[in-house]
């Protein structure tokens, strides 16, 4: 038997060591690994998925009777927008192509991890900043311009509210392409 054969060997031991149980604070952290960022990505965006749902819940509530009970006319709108942001920018792609990409997609082309973790997690961490930026419009009136942010109505919002939303969107948007990079790259390695 060679050195390189025997059992006790330490580089052939670490070579196929097995990671460490993770601990539950690890999943609050900056993390490389696939499947904590896989699980990252769902806990965010089942979070705001029921923010979302709380939107519509507040906009069907606010329809039950022809006036403006519930939500004034502005505050409508802007959870209109913002709904329809957080559903497809913050739920949908997230939880769909994030979540469950990054868990599964390793897995099925046996690879170990993601081609570029660093950048695997970078392109989680920019979804929190953009939700935070979509619900920090609120406070300078919510953007009102519809999730898709057509004029005339994205020039009539307001503007410290556009503006957030706006950057929320590039970083979503980022974080997608540096995602679509790091799948393309792991499922051609």
């Amino acid at each position: 038997m060679t050195q390189l054969e025997h059992p006790q060997n330490t580089t052939q031991v670490a070579a196929h060591a097995h990671p460490q149980a993770w601990k539950w604070y690890h999943y609050f952290t900056f993390n490389v690994d696939h499947k904590v960022i896989g699980i990252q990505y769902l806990v965010t965006s089942f979070i705001f998925y029921l923010i979302g749902g709380l939107m519509a819940v507040a906009m069907r509530a606010e329809l039950a009777t022809p006036d403006a009970d519930l939500l004034d006319p502005n505050l409508y709108n802007a959870f209109l927008t913002n709904h329809g942001t957080i559903m497809i920018f913050l739920w949908i792609v997230p939880s769909a192509i994030g979540g469950f990409g990054n868990y599964l997609i390793p897995l099925m082309v046996g690879a170990r991890d993601m081609a570029f973790p660093k950048l695997n997690a970078v392109a989680f961490w920019l979804n929190p900043p953009a939700g935070a930026l979509v619900l920090g419009s609120f406070f300078f009136g919510g953007s009102q311009s519809g999730w898709t942010a057509y004029p005339p109505l994205s020039l009539v919002t307001a503007n410290t509210a556009q503006s957030m939303w706006i950057l929320a969107i590039v970083l979503v948007g980022s974080s997608s392409i540096l995602g679509s990079l790091n799948f393309v790259v792991t499922i051609g390695k």
